[in-house]
């Protein structure tokens, strides 16, 4: 009589075999204020150590990762695991790989209003709000909701939209030349977090 043994072999996974991505990067950094984006090839991610909240999207292998605002370390580490189906019909987690990652602070956002940032001389033909990091990042994705705007130290106007109205843009038009204009936005990140941002310009 023969019995017949069956050996299940997991392959060996690393960074370089998963092409693991932060932040369109396979630099092995999650960065803190921001919301990351992490792929993976296969496997999911699983982090045990408090220094990470992993959050799946609809896109296979893509996650968006927050560093904890608690954290002060420089360093985490994240497990990848996968499933096994038994010949008995049950599932099995496995863990094919893990892997250490930088903590690093994150850029600081900047509102634009067209080209200009904060303390520059607006352009009254462009004036939409944009904002984006203070140094070259890959795209990220905010969704406005209100502003607060001061017209020269004096009005106040308070919008519940995604751009000034063409009513504030003609006020804005008719200030003095060297006129303040303070901006006080808010918005929602990928997470739907809310968050805030100003800035001044000048006419």
């Amino acid at each position: 009589m023969f019995k017949i043994v069956v050996v299940f072999s997991l392959l060996s996974f690393s960074i370089k075999a998963q092409n693991y991505t932060f932040n369109s990067k396979k630099d092995s950094v999650f960065y803190t204020d921001i919301v990351n984006e992490f792929y993976i090839k296969q496997g999911t991610p699983i982090c045990f150590d408090g220094t990470l909240k992993i959050h799946p999207t609809n896109k296979m292998g893509q996650y968006l990762i927050e560093v904890l605002d608690t954290v002060t370390r420089s360093t985490g580490l994240l497990n990848v695991a996968s499933y096994v189906d038994s010949p008995d019909g049950s599932r099995e987690k496995i863990f094919i790989d893990k892997f250490s990652f930088k903590i690093l602070k994150g850029p600081q956002m900047v509102l634009f209003i067209g080209d200009v940032g904060p303390e520059g001389t607006l352009d009254t033909t462009n004036l939409v709000p944009v904002i984006r990091p203070s140094e070259a990042w890959p795209a990220m994705t905010f969704n406005i909701t209100e502003f607060s705007i001061i017209l020269n130290k004096k009005e106040v106007v308070t919008l519940k939209s995604a751009q000034l109205s063409q009513a504030v843009i003609r006020k804005i038009k008719k200030l003095p030349l060297g006129a303040e204009i303070r901006i006080n936005v808010s918005f929602k990140d990928m997470l739907l977090r809310r968050r805030r941002i100003s800035g001044v310009y000048y006419l």
